[in-house]
């Protein structure tokens, strides 16, 4: 099955974690994130700079430093999270524009599939905001999961 990378991840749970505390008026430094969401503080770190690049989080250096989200969680789809940490993504190596080394390039009926794929991710990528996000996690009751993984992925009836 299709696995989404940690950094995507974890640059998920940051976000939420930041648009949680968006009327905070002090910043929120990467150790508090990192402690809150249980990712290693360096590989946080990362995420947090390719974030700030992309302009979904504002981050300040130095004593008292920390970051913030950047703009309004309704307004951050999960298109743009994953834009920053991971780029287009394609669920196959054929998909890619400057991939050509399958010996049946633009010859396989699996490459058509694999795009519908690639456009059910990014539609739901592209619909999904923080804000959505921020709603699912605050439905979850502390210390319990809401659903077992088999129940999420429609498993269990």
């Amino acid at each position: 099955m299709l696995k989404i990378s940690q950094k995507l991840e974890y640059a998920m749970r940051a976000m939420i974690e930041l648009a949680n505390r968006q009327d905070e008026e002090a910043l929120v430094p990467a150790r508090e994130i990192a402690m809150a969401q249980q990712i290693p503080l360096r590989f946080l770190e990362q995420q947090l700079g390719a974030l700030h690049k992309a302009g979904l989080v504002k981050s300040f250096r130095g004593a008292g430093g920390g970051c913030r989200i950047a703009k309004d969680p309704s307004e951050i789809r999960v298109a743009d999270i994953a834009d920053a940490i991971e780029g287009q993504l394609f669920p196959m190596f054929c998909l890619e524009p400057s991939d050509h080394t399958c010996f049946q390039d633009s010859r396989c009926g699996l490459q058509g599939f694999w795009g519908d794929v690639a456009r059910a991710i990014q539609r739901v990528f592209e619909e999904t905001t923080v804000a959505d996000l921020v709603e699912r996690q605050r439905r979850v009751l502390p210390g319990r999961p809401l659903f077992s993984a088999e129940q999420v992925l429609g498993r269990i009836g």
